[in-house]
Formats: structure tokens, sequence, C-alpha cells
């Protein structure tokens, strides 16, 4: 994953940075919540991490985000 802000590179990561693939962490939660007597709820959303730290945005940044295999999107602030 590539995250540009304003067509600068601002972060850069890999799923694999999240416990060796991110569906490891959903699973690592599972099995911990699971251990407390906690299961995972079908609907519930479950966030496995961040592929990068969060990037300060103002009114007329743009930010440009590209994940190989999966595709691209764009944000404009307003």
């Amino acid at each position: 994953m590539t995250l540009e802000k304003n067509g600068e590179c601002v972060a850069a990561g890999l799923g694999s940075a999240a416990l060796g693939h991110p569906a490891d962490a959903v699973a690592w939660l599972a099995n911990t919540l699971g251990t407390f007597g906690i299961p995972l709820l079908a609907g519930e959303t479950i966030l496995s991490g961040s592929l990068a730290a969060l990037i300060p945005v103002q009114a007329g940044d743009r930010l440009a985000m590209h994940i190989t295999g999966i595709g691209s999107c764009t944000a404009e602030f307003c």
C-alpha cells in the first residue's frame, strides 16, 4: 500500500506487518476474546489494523491510496 498526499508519498505499508497477514490479526482477536467468553457476533465490523500511521489533512488536501491487487482510491477534503 502506498499513500500519497497532494502527490507526495507520505506512507507505505504491507498487510504482512499485521502478525504476518491481516486475517491472522483477526484470528488472534477471535481466539483472545474467546478465552474471556466473548464471541465475535455476525454483523460486527472487525478492523484488522492499519497499514500506515494517521495522516493529518486540511481543506484542499487530496489523498490517493494504491493497494496492489485491490485497486486505488482518492479523497479530496473541502
